[in-house]
Parts: C-alpha cells; structure tokens; sequence
C-alpha cells in the first residue's frame, strides 16, 4: 500500500493501536507498517531506509529504550546485497539493544527451504551478516517454515525471521515465538509475546442476531417461566437473571461462539500448514485446508456484524460498516459503563 491512512490501522489491528509509521509500498511489495498502543509502549525517533523501517522503543519512561527494525526483503539478487549492506548501516545507526524483525526474502541454511534449488553465495552472504553483527535468532517454536507457494506439493521456506543482539535477549528472557495460521497469506504470521496480556472478565452479550435464528423466542419464554416466587421484585430479578443465562447456553449449543469458532479454523488452518512442509496433503485434507480458509472468512464477517450491533449504531447502512469505529464506540460505551458503575459503588458505600 503506497497510503496508509488511521482507518486502515485502527480496521486491520484495533482501535487500542492510535499510533503508527509506516514505509510506503513500491507497486505490490516493500510495504511496511510499524503500529503500537501509546498507553502500553513509547516509541519514537523513527527512521526510514529503503528496505527497513527502524524506531526506538520504550515499555515505560523508566525503562531503557531499545530499537526495533522492521524488514521487507528485496527479490533481485542485486537488490538483496544492497539490502544487507544497508542492515550494516541501520545498525550503525541504531546502537544497544536491536530486534530485527520481518520478511527478509532469505535464507542462511539449507534447512531453511523444502527443495535443494538455493542459491549458496546469497546464503553465505546473509550469514556472515548475522555474524559480523553478532545477531542471535530468536527460536521459532514449532514450525520450520514461514512461506509456502501454494502449489501441489508446495515449496516451503523460512523466510520471515526475528534477530536480536544479547543484550535484547539478556532483557527479554521469557519471550516466545510462534507462527500463527496462514489465512489470508502465503505467509504465516509471527507473534513474539514479551509480555501476556490478563484475561478480560466476561461479561453477558445479547446478540441482535439470536432473534432471526428458530429456537430463540422459545427458550426466552421457557426461561422466564421457569421462575416462581412469592416475592414480585425477586421474581422479576431472577427472571431477568434465568433470562440472560439461558439464551448464552442455547447460542453456545446452538450457534457456538464465534470466536471460538475464529480459533479453531485458525488452529485448524495452522495444524495443515504445518503438516504440509513434511508430506503433500491429500486431496480431503487439500479440499478442508481451503474450506476451513473460506468459514474463516465467513465468521470475521459475523464478527464484524456483531462489533457493529455492539456499538448501538443503527444508522449506519453495513456496507458503510468500519469495524474501527464501531470498536472505538464500544470501548467509549465500556468506559462510560464502568465510570458509572465506580460512583455508583462509592455513592452506596457513602450511603451506608
């Protein structure tokens, strides 16, 4: 993408990602995007290359800083010793702690590709790179490879990497890499966890569209006769109560949750993909690999739906839908909530 706008952030990461940089497309490739939480991480003093997008990062204003560059690879060979040339003069510019991270369009071992078509001088260029700059590769756990051509069989290669100097390392002992499900791409997503983020406390959803699906009247009104009790304003609590519980346990049996089901197609997806780089799938497993692709689609969709009706936004037409806004609206309608619900409990502790 030669633009990237904030629509196309908050839509394609979330509406808690308000900050960003990015290094502009060449026609169909070289695109990069650096996005980030600004009340979760600092990160300043962007700089711009030709393949390379570097910034430095700060968890908080106490903690030292450290950069982080963003790679996409050249396809020339040409363009790729350019390339590492200018990863030598990125580190020149970027001294301490370094993570390097993205696409690199190569590879340093054998190991790294399914087939023997290399090209070994590129090979002995990148890692002698890698060694003069005393870079470490972060372990990828669980997969081999991080592309795939899509063909029958496929070509598999490990392209997209993380390296880091020791003292990055020596400050972020616990993380963790692992590839996620390639859904929409030939490539598979990276996710390096420093820090888990703490469950969220559920909290009960209606969904307007439980009321189009056969089942739903009924076991409202099944719910809310199942309550008998002599006391009128305890009778109309707990069946407003029995009334909530029951349409989440029917959705869960009858509908199941989307993102559960969002999960199990990326799991699903993931567990092929994997599969593929030591065997060629068999024509079912080909066939379900692609199904599993297209319900994805289908579900973010239904995702999308809900996030819209959660904004209690009804004038808006869905193909003018933008899940951002709609996610900034409910996370504006949460803090409102909560704010209300702080002074109602400190108004009741006033009161007694």
């Amino acid at each position: 993408m030669e633009l990237i706008c904030s629509p196309v952030v908050l839509e394609t990461l979330g509406p808690a990602f308000d900050e960003y940089v990015y290094l502009p497309a060449l026609g169909t490739r070289g695109g990069i995007l650096l996005a980030w939480k600004s009340q979760v991480v600092t990160i300043t003093d962007p700089e711009f290359s030709t393949y390379t997008l570097s910034a430095r990062v700060a968890a908080t204003r106490d903690s030292p800083a450290w950069w982080i560059t963003n790679v996409y690879g050249p396809q020339s060979d040409a363009d790729k010793i350019a390339f590492l040339r200018e990863l030598r003069d990125v580190r020149a510019e970027c001294p301490g702690p370094w993570l390097l991270c993205g696409d690199f369009n190569l590879i340093y071992s054998d190991e790294d590709k399914s087939n023997d078509n290399l090209n070994r001088r590129m090979m002995a260029r990148f890692r002698r790179l890698l060694n003069d700059l005393a870079l470490k590769e972060l372990y990828l756990n669980g997969r081999r490879y991080t592309w795939s051509n899509g063909q029958t069989p496929p070509t598999l290669v490990l392209l997209d990497r993380f390296f880091c100097t020791t003292d990055w390392e020596d400050s972020h002992a616990d993380c963790h890499l692992r590839c996620m499900a390639s859904v929409v791409s030939y490539h598979c997503p990276l996710l390096l966890d420093c820090a888990p983020l703490p469950l969220a406390r559920r909290r009960f959803r209606f969904e307007e569209f439980w009321m189009r699906l056969d089942g739903f009247h009924e076991t409202v009104a099944t719910a809310w006769s199942s309550v008998h009790d002599p006391d009128p304003f305890r009778r109309l609590t707990l069946r407003l109560q029995a009334t909530a519980r029951a349409p989440t346990s029917w959705s869960a049996k009858s509908v199941g949750g989307v993102k559960l089901k969002l999960a199990i197609a990326r799991e699903l997806i993931l567990k092929f993909d994997a599969a593929q780089e030591d065997r060629v799938l068999s024509p079912h497993e080909s066939w379900l690999h692609k199904q599993l692709k297209v319900a994805y689609l289908g579900f973010a969709s239904l995702e999308r739906t809900i996030a819209r009706q959660r904004s209690r936004i009804a004038w808006l037409k869905d193909g003018d839908a933008n899940t951002a806004f709609f996610h900034r609206q409910c996370s504006y309608r949460r803090q409102e909530h909560d704010q209300r619900a702080a002074t109602w409990r400190l108004s009741a502790h006033g009161a007694g």
